[in-house]
């Protein structure tokens, strides 16, 4: 461990010795950290960072969280995930329009017949299209298994 510790401190320090000189003399770390940052802030405002905006396109294709679980059961408009299950697409269809779309229970449209069921893992609304990961006819153990794949 102590070892470690050492090539640890011995990087900590190289890094130090190339990159203080080189911000002191050109100002480069300033600039790259300028060019990365929007030019102006407002309170309550998100700034997304330029790691997620190459991760996040990515990420969604392999898994999308379905967020309205957590919050459904979060609020006590559900008291467990077997709500959600099995998934159903209409037509047998994987995308957004067929899987993933509400009901509109006032309307009096109907889940399988009028719109499909999406569980833990969701279609993404921008694009239209499921990840890699989802499945047609899903229990909530497959959806466990495929999270657990992920982490």
């Amino acid at each position: 461990a102590f070892a470690g510790a050492t090539v640890h401190d011995i990087f900590n320090l190289l890094s130090v010795a190339i990159l203080f000189p080189l911000e002191i003399i050109s100002h480069y770390l300033y600039h790259l950290t300028k060019a990365m940052l929007p030019d102006s802030v407002n309170d309550g405002e998100e700034w997304e960072g330029p790691i997620k905006k190459i991760v996040s396109p990515l990420s969604d294709k392999i898994l999308k969280s379905n967020k309205d679980v957590i919050k459904d059961i979060a609020t006590g408009k559900v008291e467990s995930c077997d709500t959600y299950y099995p998934v159903l697409c209409l037509d047998g269809i994987e995308d957004y329009k067929h899987c993933a779309s509400k009901c509109d229970k006032d309307a009096g449209e109907e889940v399988g017949v009028d719109c499909g069921r999406v569980g833990l893992i969701t279609c993404d609304k921008d694009s239209g299209e499921c990840p890699g990961f989802f499945q047609n006819g899903a229990s909530l153990h497959d959806d466990y298994i495929s999270g657990g794949v992920c982490l």
